[in-house]
């Protein structure tokens, strides 16, 4: 079970989320940043069917942008899935399949040209 707060950063300043919500398989954290009109909310979410074919881990941050008096402006989202298609889940190779992908997803050079709409 992971811990009562997760701690984000944007490489530069530390945010740490509260967890809100845990139940089967499921964790929420919450933030109210006031301070810059933020709200942000990451949810950390399994899947295990019955028959163990099909395990799905997903991990997603929300961000709600707030004007100064209080309009919600914009939902913007990030999330990863980690799953199995096929077959009993592998613990190292899911492992591995992460690693690529957080590979990609740390580079801010490839990550802004994704967000530029570049394919």
């Amino acid at each position: 079970m992971f811990d009562n707060t997760i701690t984000v950063t944007d490489g530069v300043t530390p945010i740490t989320l509260a967890k809100v919500k845990t139940g089967n398989l499921t964790s929420q954290y919450y933030l109210n940043d006031s301070g810059t009109n933020r709200r942000l909310t990451l949810g950390i979410d399994h899947t295990v069917p019955n028959s163990g074919i099909g395990e799905s881990h997903l991990v997603r941050l929300d961000i709600s942008h707030y004007s100064d008096e209080g309009k919600l402006l914009r939902v913007s989202s990030a999330w990863t899935v980690i799953k199995t298609n096929s077959g009993i889940q592998d613990d190292a190779a899911s492992e591995e399949a992460a690693k690529y992908l957080n590979s990609l997803i740390g580079d801010e050079a490839f990550m802004s040209r994704v967000i530029d709409r570049e394919s």
